[in-house]
């Protein structure tokens, strides 16, 4: 595409997701990483920071921003287990500013991580099975769903189709592993990945499953939401909407929030397929010259 935005370019260019990551967190000399780098790196579930209460100070001093990553941890249906949640603190101890920050999309962000904080960080999260790949970037973000797992059996069944989904949309690229925990690379070929190709999304995608009669999960804001059947306490499948989002610019008229139309009914063992295609729709049409107008 001749207009595309830089962003595509640099994500085609990335040899999924790896870009110069690895030199970049080499250099000492600065507590960023490179321009480049700074796009992939969300794709890793972190974004580069600076304290801004310290810019005039340092700027004062000749000395560069206070720079820092904020980390988003993936969490299906935004569940943790004790011994999980007793890990995260100790890694908001040991690595960042010590605070946890709770999401509206059931996930937690960690923020303050310097430049050379984040490798030990990402590894001991990888330790008791958490990761931050695609909490961040123009990817399927994280699976949320009606809360709480344990309510009943019934919501217990469907909670688990969001980390059955999350798991499935995930990138086939390896560069999380290879980046943060130096997982050996097997091939100079870059991963094929059916769904995020090289380009990935044009832009965030998010998926949200509700269970009425609640709608914690403001499931018609979502690019695809999944509504549950459930009939004499049985799921039997899923009402799905798509095309949610409530992003507007304030001055442009091509903005505006949109609530997602329900496309039909779908039994579980189709909904997985159904959710990728929809991500498919938004992958091959999704506006790539102008990020306001790519979902």
């Amino acid at each position: 595409m001749a207009n595309e935005s830089s962003v595509e370019r640099i994500k085609k260019a990335s040899k999924g997701l790896r870009g110069t990551l690895k030199e970049s967190l080499l250099d000492e000399h600065t507590g960023a990483i490179r321009e480049d780098d700074q796009a992939l790196v969300k794709f890793h579930g972190m974004y580069l920071q600076d304290d801004r209460d310290r810019r005039e100070e340092r700027a004062a001093k000749k000395l560069e921003r206070l720079y820092f990553f904020m980390c988003r941890l993936r969490l299906p249906g935004g569940l943790v287990t004790p011994e999980r949640w007793e890990a995260l603190h100790h890694v908001a101890g040991e690595h960042t500013t010590g605070v946890i920050k709770i999401t509206t999309r059931q996930t937690v962000q960690l923020h303050g991580i310097l430049k050379s904080h984040v490798k030990p960080t990402m590894a001991a999260f990888n330790k008791v099975g958490l990761d931050s790949i695609a909490a961040c970037g123009d990817v399927n973000r994280n699976v949320i769903c009606s809360a709480h797992p344990k309510y009943s059996p019934i919501h217990e069944e469907i909670h688990a189709f969001a980390k059955k989904i999350s798991q499935y949309m995930l990138p086939k690229t390896r560069a999380w592993y290879e980046v943060w925990l130096d997982e050996e690379k097997l091939a100079e070929v870059t991963e094929e990945d059916p769904l995020y190709e090289d380009r990935y999304m044009p832009r965030k995608f998010k998926i949200a499953i509700a269970i009425p009669p609640y709608n914690d999960v403001d499931v018609f804001t979502n690019d695809a939401g999944l509504i549950a059947v459930i009939e004499k306490n049985k799921l039997v499948g899923f009402n799905v909407a798509a095309g949610g989002g409530m992003g507007t610019t304030h001055g442009n008229p091509e903005t505006y929030p949109r609530l997602g139309t329900v496309l039909g009914f779908v039994k579980p063992g189709d909904v997985i397929n159904v959710v990728y295609h929809i991500a498919t729709v938004q992958r091959d049409f999704g506006n790539r010259s102008d990020r306001k107008l790519a979902r």
